[in-house]
């Protein structure tokens, strides 16, 4: 199995080295996971700007 990687961009779980999402950068050291099931109703989802998917709190 791949090593899980963080968007430096926007922050979005890969295992990827370029993020497929935003074509940002990946990096392994990172902490906090959140899974956003329902974007639309998600407070933390729309304080993040984020959509449904996996995504990192902190990306260094």
């Amino acid at each position: 199995m791949s090593e899980l990687r963080a968007c430096k961009v926007c922050r979005r779980i890969t295992t990827e080295l370029t993020c497929p999402y935003c074509g940002g950068e990946t990096s392994t050291e990172w902490h906090g996971y959140v899974y956003i099931l329902n974007s639309e109703m998600s407070q933390i989802a729309k304080e993040m700007g984020a959509e449904n998917g996996e995504y990192a709190l902190r990306v260094r």
